[in-house]
């Protein structure tokens, strides 16, 4: 008897092809990353492959932002993995430089795992294009679908973007929604196969390891059976959006308006007065169209939106998260830019170090910063408040402005927000983005509070 993942992935497969108008064999791209999820993908599509009638392409990403072992690790693994299927399957290895993550990170200012997705995601796209794919698949599951939910549902989400991970979003498709983690596992062990484990994904510094670690066993202990209720809430909520959508539709068609798209400039341009008109949550819809016709940036907060979608004759100028909403005579402009400072310009910065060193921070002194070593490890200190040293740390490592995010855990190993902190320290809001914070190997290790008259924070490597 085949075993349900077989079963599962082989219909949701079938489903999704079947809407294909292709005689020839389909050609697939698997994104595999080594870890139980994606290898039982790889293992499943390439059992049905002749069923299936597809080519197979596999493609595994090294991040560079975990220990070169393991990083390394992980890629020769599923390399050699795909080698030693019945039908071998070519493997691609794509490979990030090293800090690449980081650096995006600071540019993008969505928090490390956003930029690991987004470069990612970019490489899976360009390969794709390479190997003639016609679809990407990704080893997304039920656990991950919940946790989607959960963690987007408390960042308050809408309607469309609360309902989770779509089965299907252009090339990518996820054949394994409908299957949860224990059910794969189950199936690799029935086949005497191993995965590796990412030992990042024990790591509650980041937010979906938190939701999978803390909330959801607390959900299951408290709420039994809370999947089946929320999956019926978020049909009722997918049902009422597609009416929604389904009038908005309609009123634009009558109207015959929408955004005018200047690619040159990055920008899009509609009529004032047709937008005045439309009830708010249609304005909200429109403000929604345009962003995705210019951004390049992760998913938008509904405060950003919502704040974009109150222009009007008397507020003629918004700025909000980045982005920019005019009206001038008759016409709307919405464009990427960033309210200009009235006095010292923030910036968002990266220093990376290896070595002593000498910086200059002259948003928040004039005093220099200054690396020096000290029995084979380096610390960090500045003149401008006496001395005071924090450290030490091993390098290579960084000294960065603060990202959306970012926790440290304390020396009880719990877990506290920056930007709590920053907020209890009642420091200036054009000082924040200055401060610094140190990094080392992806987990922040320290706060350096003294330039602000503060605490500095240090929590040595051995209590991350």
């Amino acid at each position: 008897m085949k075993h349900s993942v077989l079963t599962k992935i082989h219909s949701n497969l079938l489903r999704i092809f079947a809407k294909v108008e292709k005689t020839s064999p389909l050609t697939l791209l698997l994104a595999v990353s080594g870890g139980a999820d994606s290898i039982g993908m790889l293992y499943a599509v390439s059992e049905l492959r002749e069923n299936l009638n597809c080519n197979l392409f596999v493609v595994t990403v090294n991040h560079n932002i975990r220990s070169k072992n393991e990083s390394l690790g992980d890629v020769l693994f599923v390399s050699d993995f795909c080698k030693n299927l019945k039908i071998p399957v070519q493997c691609f290895i794509s490979e990030f430089k090293e800090n690449e993550v980081m650096l995006t990170a600071s540019i993008r200012k969505g928090g490390i795992e956003e930029a690991a997705r987004f470069l990612r995601y970019r490489e899976f796209e360009k390969l794709s294009e390479r190997v003639g794919a016609d679809y990407i698949l990704t080893a997304h599951n039920k656990n991950d679908y919940y946790e989607t939910v959960l963690m987007r549902l408390f960042q308050g989400a809408d309607s469309q973007s609360i309902s989770g991970i779509a089965e299907e979003r252009g090339k990518f498709i996820r054949p394994m929604l409908d299957i949860s983690r224990s059910e794969i596992e189950d199936f690799l062990k029935s086949n005497g196969i191993v995965w590796r484990e990412d030992l990042s994904n024990f790591d509650q510094v980041y937010l979906r390891n938190r939701i999978r670690h803390s909330l959801i066993p607390a959900l299951n202990m408290v709420f039994d059976g809370w999947q089946t209720g929320l999956g019926t809430t978020l049909k009722k909520l997918d049902e009422e959006s597609r009416f929604i959508m389904a009038c908005y539709e309609e009123k634009k068609a009558s109207l015959n308006s929408s955004w005018s798209f200047e690619k040159e400039k990055n920008e899009v341009v509609a009529d004032f007065y047709f937008f005045k008109n439309l009830e708010t949550v249609f304005k909200i819809r429109f403000i929604e169209e345009g962003l995705l016709l210019i951004k390049d940036t992760g998913r938008i907060p509904y405060s950003v939106i919502k704040k974009l979608s109150e222009i009007n004759e008397t507020e003629t100028e918004i700025y909000s998260g980045g982005f920019y909403i005019e009206k001038k005579d008759s016409k709307i402009r919405l464009l990427k830019k960033s309210q200009p400072k009235k006095d010292k310009t923030v910036r968002s910065y990266m220093i990376w170090v290896d070595k002593p060193c000498t910086f200059f921070l002259p948003e928040i002194s004039e005093e220099p910063f200054e690396i020096y070593s000290e029995n084979g490890k380096l610390f960090l200190k500045s003149n401008a408040d006496g001395g005071n040293k924090v450290g030490p740390f091993t390098p290579p490592f960084c000294i960065r402005s603060r990202q959306a995010g970012d926790v440290i855990k304390t020396k009880g190993g719990f877990e506290k927000h920056i930007k709590k902190i920053l907020n209890d320290w009642h420091i200036d809001y054009e000082k924040k983005d200055s401060l610094p914070i140190i990094e080392e190997k992806g987990v922040i290790r320290g706060i350096y509070g003294a330039v602000m008259g503060k605490k500095n924070m240090y929590i040595p490597a051995d209590e991350n």
